[in-house]
């Protein structure tokens, strides 16, 4: 996915806590707001930025390219397991290449090496345990008083 970032500081829709205009004279497509979520949910792989258009030689509008993934943790097997360990290329930020991983290219990754932190955090941020006074009652309802 691309977003735009318009010459002096016009339209940013790239910005990095999500999308956006900085004087609200310009709006963002759908697709820009559906970037900004997705990095704000840690989807995607920045590949940076590119001239998409010139006027007299200069640059007046600037777009970043992303990979998006589906999920955090395909992300993290991307970016620490397909790029980094396999060497796989995303392409440039005008061309993307975000393709998904073959059977034989997750058989090569090394899953021991690569840090799901940011995957679990999520998991024990959702997680709903129950109290301590609730496994009590849970346990004496089994096994008695």
């Amino acid at each position: 996915m691309h977003c735009t970032d318009k010459a002096f500081g016009f339209a940013d829709c790239c910005k990095d806590s999500g999308w956006g205009t900085d004087i609200g004279l310009a709006k963002c497509s759908e697709q820009e707001k559906a970037l900004g979520q997705a990095k704000e949910q840690g989807l995607t792989i920045a590949l940076g930025s590119y001239c998409a258009t010139k006027i007299l030689g200069a640059c007046v509008r600037k777009k970043k390219g992303y990979c998006v993934f589906g999920s955090k943790l395909a992300r993290i097997v991307q970016a620490e397991g397909a790029r980094d360990q396999l060497g796989v290329s995303f392409g440039s930020a005008e061309h993307p290449k975000c393709e998904a991983l073959t059977p034989e290219q997750l058989q090569a990754i090394r899953f021991d090496r690569i840090d799901f932190s940011d995957f679990f955090d999520d998991m024990r941020g959702n997680a709903q345990l129950p109290s301590a006074k609730e496994i009590q009652e849970r346990l004496r309802s089994a096994y008695g008083p």
